[in-house]
């Protein structure tokens, strides 16, 4: 956020123009400066206070000042608060740049250069919406030059678009994530559920067992009660066996850009303010001892405008498959994630290939066994066949039934 307060002043009255006089303590007996101004940048709306007491000790009637030039328009008029101390005189001017907005202010959306050190240092531009205005007295006079002094105090509001929402436990229904102080941000109108039906409907119940591999799931993350004209454009969604941190090596990748997972279905993105895909449960082989499998969902996003989004998404036609997220990185994105979400090991099964290795059936023992164990009997089956023939020839030989048999 970005403040300052100029104060032109060819001659300054020591005296009040109004007769109202407000609690006001020897301290705010002064020429107005830059902490006279307080900013808080909110999701949906900025308030502005303005110290009554040292505009009004100045000169200036704190009933003329206005924001961004609306002196004729009574909702552009600062409403004074005495039960706080000093007084002041409180402005709201929603974040929203729409022509409904009465006291209409500059918005604009700049790109920037990522932070190296920081979770999108992989991304090569990010972007942020600057909202800036003023609030000012009436224009003193007309001409060249004035004798007499104006206020004005100039206010500005920077909000990312790019965000990083982790660890959240599969078993909430969104994540939520506070903001900070004197600044703006739109992380908290963010949130990732996780369902079961192809209608997004029924949260997913994970059982204590685990879920069943190949299960599917439905993920969702959408904006809500978002102000602007924003969709959300997922860049980017991966799973790791563990909570989420920068060193994570081991990954799954859902999909990154145009480039989707075979067992991945991207059905809604960048179209308007939610995203939704589906996969199927698997587990990770570095579980294969265990009985259940954790997995950790997370997604970068980006909020972008319409156009916006849709000038990244026909880049898939023009590069086919690729493996980089949409367009840049940009600081439109955020990262949401869900976790842990457990998937079960059937230990009577064999386990596919895919999910961890194979193992021979409970049986197999007993079939080599019944194998060796059938071969010895037919051995010994041939061979008291073969006696049996020798003493019946001997017989006829001493009967004298084969006399040049045996000569």
């Amino acid at each position: 956020m970005m403040l300052y307060l100029c104060v032109s002043v060819v001659t300054l009255l020591l005296q009040p123009v109004v007769s109202v006089t407000y609690n006001c303590s020897a301290q705010d007996e002064r020429v107005p400066d830059n902490s006279d101004l307080t900013v808080d940048c909110g999701t949906t709306m900025i308030v502005l206070e303005v110290n009554l007491c040292s505009a009004q000790w100045a000169g200036f009637d704190p009933s003329s000042l206005a924001m961004n030039g609306q002196h004729n328009n009574s909702q552009c008029i600062g409403n004074i608060d005495t039960s706080v101390e000093p007084p002041v005189l409180r402005y709201q001017l929603p974040v929203n740049d729409s022509q409904n907005n009465p006291c209409r202010q500059s918005l604009q959306i700049v790109d920037e250069v990522p932070d190296q050190s920081g979770p999108f240092s992989s991304f090569s531009t990010i972007q942020s919406v600057i909202i800036t205005g003023f609030i000012d007295t009436p224009s003193s006079s007309v001409g060249i030059i004035s004798y007499a002094t104006d206020l004005y105090y100039h206010f500005s509001c920077r909000y990312p678009l790019e965000y990083l929402l982790n660890n959240t436990k599969i078993v909430a229904s969104s994540v939520s994530v506070a903001t900070s102080d004197n600044n703006g941000t739109f992380i908290d109108t963010l949130s990732m559920s996780v369902y079961n039906d192809t209608n997004y409907i029924h949260p997913l119940t994970v059982p204590a067992t685990g879920l069943e591999l190949r299960t599917k799931i439905y993920v969702e993350v959408k904006a809500t009660n978002l102000t602007g004209n924003f969709n959300v454009l997922l860049d980017h969604c991966f799973a790791t066996p563990s909570a989420y941190n920068m060193s994570n090596s081991e990954k799954h990748s859902f999909f990154t850009g145009c480039s989707v997972d075979l067992r991945t279905k991207v059905t809604t993105n960048g179209q308007s303010t939610s995203a939704k895909f589906n996969f199927e449960a698997f587990r990770f082989v570095e579980h294969r001892n265990k009985d259940k499998s954790s997995t950790f969902i997370h997604c970068i996003l980006r909020l972008c405008e319409p156009n916006k989004c849709q000038e990244l998404l026909n880049g898939c036609r023009r590069r086919r498959r690729s493996v980089n997220p949409f367009g840049t990185e940009s600081s439109d994105s955020a990262t949401v994630s869900v976790g842990p979400l457990f998937t079960a090991r059937d230990v009577d099964l064999p386990t596919p290939a895919a999910y961890g290795g194979g193992t021979q059936p409970k049986d197999s023992k007993g079939d080599v066994t019944g194998l060796v164990v059938g071969i010895v009997f037919g051995t010994a089956s041939v061979a008291l066949l073969v006696l049996g023939g020798w003493f019946i020839m001997k017989k006829f030989y001493w009967a004298g039934g084969l006399p040049h048999a045996f000569n």
